[in-house]
């Protein structure tokens, strides 16, 4: 049966349902209104502090302003203003000097050089393939005991390490011990950074990564060819003090070993911002390796080098050798500036392959095993038969 209203009801119910949406739209418009406004004042309030302050260096300082400067230290000061340990600014000659090492370019004699205060010497932890420091015959293990004529000690030791990098076409003075033979060279400085070192012993492949730039996945694929050359079965990776690089090269890196993700989004990593909108994917192809892995990790593990560690242990491909990573489980974006300097922010989390984010929490190994006091302060000097975490991972994958 059909029931009829009448038309002042009509009219009502049309008026109501007017109102009602007038009212809902103009609480959201105001909503959305005060944030603006609150945006605003706040940008209006950060603009005038720092114009009070210029006033009044400008009106009372003592001192010559070095413009260049001040803007620098302001942009710097804003970005660390953020509160991320891993946002910061850049100015344009060390932005400049970033992309030069990013593209593996950075100048130096190729070696990794740490001082010895036991010995008060500077002692050679590794040297780069056909470097300058190579083709003047200083080797891995040896020590050096002068730079430019000036003899090492506690104090100096920094910046004459400072001294063995530099710009190419310029040469530094090496005095060096060489199995018991003592030398003095004029070295070049200037080459293509090397960052995977590697070697086989036993049918057991070693290869440290210091970084993830873009040319570590080349490098990394000429490790893997010495390695089947050699007939080598199992690989100790070594990532313990590896802080630097990007998501997207260790990504590149960890697509040459693992298979073709099939677990999850099948991606070998995502980024989501904090919207948690994915805002880029990170996927594997169909090339894998076959070899028994372990990865070394300590608390200076950070960043890319924790995927790559992280996502190795997801595929089933290694265990985790060493003690608790830092937990950077996020990707940067660099912004560069009209001047030529950048600021680098934290713009998203990064999800593994497999497993939670390590994000703020770091990586526990399969195997926790911690190097004593003393070899800590040694840790680059340790021999495979002293360094107790190599020695897990050799039983390890030696099984």
């Amino acid at each position: 049966m059909n029931k009829k209203i009448s038309l002042g009801l009509a009219l009502s119910l049309i008026f109501l349902s007017v109102a009602v949406t007038v009212t809902v739209t103009m609480t959201v418009a105001m909503g959305i209104y005060n944030n603006i406004i609150t945006d605003v004042s706040d940008r209006s309030n950060l603009y005038s502090s720092v114009a009070e302050i210029d006033d009044i260096v400008r009106k009372n300082y003592f001192g010559e302003l070095n413009e260049n400067l001040l803007n620098s230290m302001m942009s710097k000061g804003y970005v660390e203003g953020v509160g991320d340990r891993y946002s910061y600014f850049m100015t344009a000659d060390e932005y400049a000097d970033y992309k030069k090492e990013e593209k593996g370019n950075k100048g130096g004699i190729g070696v990794i050089a740490v001082y010895d205060s036991k010995n008060n010497n500077i002692y050679v932890s590794e040297v780069s393939t056909d470097s300058p420091a190579q083709l003047q015959g200083i080797a891995k293990g040896d020590v050096i005991t002068a730079v430019d004529g000036v003899s090492v000690n506690a104090a100096n030791s920094q910046s004459l390490i400072a001294k063995l990098s530099g710009e190419k076409l310029t040469n530094v003075q090496v005095t060096f011990t060489h199995e018991d033979t003592t030398k003095t060279v004029s070295v070049a400085r200037g080459y293509a950074a090397q960052s995977v070192y590697y070697s086989a012993s036993d049918k057991v492949g070693y290869i440290k990564i210091t970084s993830f730039y873009s040319t570590t996945e080349d490098q990394l694929r000429d490790a893997v060819k010495y390695m089947e050359s050699k007939s080598v079965t199992s690989i100790i990776f070594d990532v313990r003090n590896t802080d630097t690089g990007r998501i997207k090269y260790a990504t590149d890196c960890i697509d040459m070993l693992v298979p073709v993700g099939t677990e999850g989004t099948g991606a070998i990593a995502t980024a989501v911002d904090k919207n948690g909108n994915t805002i880029e994917t990170f996927t594997s192809d169909s090339d894998s390796v076959n070899f028994r892995m372990a990865v070394l990790v300590n608390g200076n593990t950070s960043g890319a080098a924790e995927l790559f560690a992280c996502d190795l242990r997801d595929f089933g491909m290694a265990q985790l050798v060493g003690v608790k990573t830092v937990g950077n489980g996020t990707m940067q974006e660099i912004f560069e500036l009209s001047d030529g300097s950048a600021a680098v922010l934290t713009v998203a989390k990064i999800n593994p392959y497999k497993s939670e984010s390590f994000n703020g929490v770091g990586l526990t190994p399969d195997y926790e095993v911690a190097l004593s006091a003393e070899q800590n302060t040694r840790a680059y000097m340790l021999t495979f038969e002293e360094d107790v975490q190599y020695q897990k991972a050799l039983e390890i994958v030696s099984g």
